[in-house]
């Protein structure tokens, strides 16, 4: 089936409209608290000096730097984006299961289908993160491929982690230029109004004049356009997935 970029747009806001107070009551447990807590604590990944002119010393000065900041704050994200993800299956399986089931059920079919989907994600990312490092428009060309592999996961049981990537890279062939001008709005998005609140608090924080109240807002402010921008991709997902996929 034939879908364009306005198509999915007017499905994600119509499920938007009509669960807004479930979506939020979910989003705001999965995916703010976690945003929120690594805003307020966790600082900014280490990068290389540039004030060190050899390279070898700067390279080795940077590893060191991002060694001691995974020891302290590793294992914090890992459980921050491990909720995240929970949150997407949670939507994902609320939306795409069969059963139809209430947010009680759809949590513990989650969880238990949660190791398959958690693999796929993780997956996907290496190649993913490795282009967007890169280069940002195959970035997110390779996120649109692999844009459906979380709604496959969870809507068959039967489907493994790997199958469904390739069955996401087969579906999304036919949309792959509208998935990417969603990918793309809904990611850049996030990034440029998300950052201005936390460059705000970070050079609060560097002219010593950093307030509670206003890095708590700050913090807030930004956890808020994270949330909405994975809500949006979820529910954007969804909508992917019933036209090119169920159907």
């Amino acid at each position: 089936m034939k879908i364009d970029f306005a198509l999915l747009l007017r499905d994600a806001w119509a499920v938007f409209r009509r669960d807004r107070d479930l979506l939020l009551r979910i989003a705001g447990v999965f995916f703010f608290l976690p945003s929120f807590v690594l805003v307020l604590f966790v600082p900014p990944t280490p990068a290389p000096d540039p004030s060190i002119a050899d390279r070898q010393a700067q390279a080795e000065a940077w590893m060191t730097a991002l060694e001691g900041w995974l020891g302290d704050y590793g294992l914090g994200c890992a459980i921050a984006y491990l909720v995240g993800y929970m949150g997407l299956a949670i939507l994902y399986t609320l939306y795409l299961d069969r059963a139809r089931p209430t947010v009680g059920g759809a949590l513990h079919r989650a969880v238990r289908n949660f190791p398959r989907f958690f693999l796929a994600m993780l997956v996907v990312s290496l190649p993913t993160g490795a282009a967007m490092y890169l280069l940002l428009l195959p970035g997110l060309w390779l996120m649109s491929r692999f844009f459906l592999t979380g709604p496959i996961v969870i809507a068959d049981d039967r489907t493994s982690a790997l199958r469904a990537i390739g069955q996401s890279w087969r579906a999304t062939r036919r949309a792959q230029w509208s998935l990417l001008g969603v990918v793309a709005l809904v990611y850049l998005s996030g990034m440029l109004m998300g950052q201005p609140f936390l460059l705000l608090g970070e050079w609060l924080a560097r002219q010593g004049a950093a307030n509670p109240v206003v890095g708590a807002i700050t913090g807030a402010a930004a956890a808020g356009v994270a949330m909405a921008a994975q809500l949006a991709s979820a529910l954007l997902a969804i909508s992917a997935y019933r036209r090119l996929v169920a159907r």
